[in-house]
């Protein structure tokens, strides 16, 4: 079973506890200039990334909804491709899920950074965006500054 999900928070803190993570490279032009000078922060920082399950497949079949197990603990992730990402988008039954997420970041930030993400599968992006914005007028029906602020975000 493959699991799909969307980023919705992402840090870079010390492997100590209480240590806060300092800039290093103020002279340095690039990031690899900066690992190079200090070889040490690989061993002193790690990146944490969260995302939110929005959907499965199952064989060839492909679900907007949450999987009935969760991800294995040493599940590998990775990017979807354009064309992986135009398939999941053909149906937008995945909105419900992030609607209601409560997350770390404001819901209407990570939906419309969704979409504006997705809509770059597509050749119309305008269109994507569009059919996801009628969607969206939908289910917020009921909470019409939410749904303003999402389709002032997703704008080209």
């Amino acid at each position: 079973m493959e699991l799909y999900g969307i980023v919705s928070n992402a840090a870079t803190t010390s492997l100590e506890p209480g240590r806060r993570p300092i800039a290093r490279g103020k002279d340095e032009t690039t990031e690899e200039e900066i690992f190079r000078s200090n070889p040490q922060l690989l061993k002193l920082l790690k990146s944490e990334f969260g995302a939110l399950v929005v959907g499965h497949r199952q064989g060839d079949k492909l679900y907007h909804h949450l999987p009935p197990q969760p991800a294995r603990i040493h599940s590998f992730v990775y990017q979807c491709s354009p064309d992986e990402v135009k398939e999941f988008s053909q149906s937008f039954d995945f909105l419900n899920i992030l609607i209601n997420a409560h997350l770390p970041v404001p819901t209407e930030e990570l939906i419309s950074a969704s979409l504006r993400q997705m809509s770059q599968a597509y050749e119309d992006r305008r269109a994507f965006l569009v059919a996801a914005g009628k969607e969206l007028a939908i289910l917020l029906s009921g909470d019409l500054n939410q749904l303003k602020a999402i389709l002032g975000r997703i704008r080209e």
